[in-house]
């Protein structure tokens, strides 16, 4: 008897996961699209995606290009070496009609096996300095954040120091906070294939945020089911992260020893990706995979169409578990003109949205 209660019991928490991992993945989700303005592409930029953009107080859009996927899911062999290189393009939001311009990288660091996701930047009012931050998923499977200064005259990235830890092993994105300091996220914690397939259809939340300054790297946050994007408010007080497969964003108060505290958790049922954030009003752009399934079949197969949605989050000037958060959806595709859309990056009634595998878009928002 007891026997047949275990079986019972195991049998409905195993029935119980399958239905959850069903539905989260969006089969009963129907996507109308719909645009915040006029949309077009961005011309400059070769077919490899645009995984992450981020953007300057004064208009310049950095642009990561050329993503080596990891190998935990089926992935499009069009997608792999030696079929794509990584790339850093520069877009200037105050001359849209221009293409976007291929930055060269200089100096000494493996260029051939450079292939960025996340990025950030640091700009340095001291020392007039543009500073870039890169992930790299460096071509041996150990993750590495590659810093750059920016050359505004040769239009070029020079670098300057390869950082790796023990704690830098998964990396999907990083947020810089100081001219070699900065938090980033792991978005697993296995990084063989096996392991990362068994935390995707399990969903457990072994995700994690680090930090590094001054050649330390430390775990600072920990139970993220697929920690994604991160990015920082603009009196750099609180850190933002969000999650894929749990739909989150967790809001951290950063303490002065850099170690996080939780604080708010804004759960907004769709696959999120990066988040940008408005310099000028604190707003919280996001990148996000409304339909999940149709990414996976996007990945394994580029011509599959990948939903696309575009949220903005207005938090208001204090951030408690109780304040209200309000929600915009901005732009929505199916996939016919946006592919598995990764990141929504906003300055002064614009917008670039870019993608994991496709083209880029540049839109007016005149209704958002």
């Amino acid at each position: 008897m007891i026997r047949k209660i275990v079986i019972g019991v195991v049998l409905a928490v195993i029935v119980n996961h399958v239905a959850l991992l069903i539905y989260s993945m969006g089969f009963h989700k129907t996507i109308y699209k719909h645009q915040p303005g006029p949309c077009r592409y961005v011309t400059g930029l070769a077919d490899m995606g645009s995984e992450d953009i981020t953007v300057t107080s004064t208009g310049l859009a950095f642009i990561s290009s050329g993503e080596l996927s990891r190998q935990d899911m089926s992935i499009d062999p069009a997608r792999l070496p030696p079929h794509i290189k990584g790339r850093i393009y520069l877009f200037d939001f105050n001359n849209p009609e221009k293409d976007a311009v291929e930055l060269d990288l200089n100096g000494d660091f493996e260029r051939k096996h450079f292939y960025p996701h996340g990025i950030s930047i640091y700009e340095d009012s001291d020392l007039g300095e543009l500073r870039i931050f890169a992930v790299n998923h460096h071509i041996s499977g150990k993750d590495r954040i590659e810093i750059f200064k920016y050359d505004e005259k040769k239009r070029s990235l020079n670098h300057l120091k390869t950082v790796m830890g023990k704690t830098i092993y998964s990396v999907n994105d990083v947020v810089a906070v100081g001219p070699e300091s900065f938090y980033y996220t792991n978005d697993k914690y296995f990084v063989n294939k096996w392991g990362r397939v068994f935390e995707a259809m399990t969903r457990v939340a072994w995700g994690t945020v680090g930090f590094y300054d001054n050649g330390k790297d430390s775990i600072v946050a920990t139970g993220l089911c697929f920690a994604n994007g991160i990015n920082i408010s603009p009196d750099m007080r609180h850190v933002y992260v969000s999650t894929t497969f749990g739909g989150e964003v967790f809001v951290y108060e950063r303490k002065g020893d850099n170690s996080l505290k939780e604080i708010k958790q804004i759960k907004l049922y769709s696959g999120l990706d990066n988040i940008e954030v408005d310099m000028h009003t604190g707003d919280l752009w996001l990148g996000c995979h409304p339909v999940l399934h149709t990414l996976t079949e996007h990945m394994s197969n580029i011509s599959n169409p990948g939903g696309s949605q575009v949220l903005r989050l207005r938090l208001g000037e204090t951030v408690t578990q109780s304040s209200n958060v309000d929600i915009t959806e901005v732009f929505v595709d199916d996939g016919s003109m946006i592919n598995s859309q990764t990141v929504a990056s906003y300055y002064e009634g614009k917008l670039l949205i870019g993608t994991l595998f496709g083209k880029t878009a540049f839109c007016e928002v005149k209704h958002a």
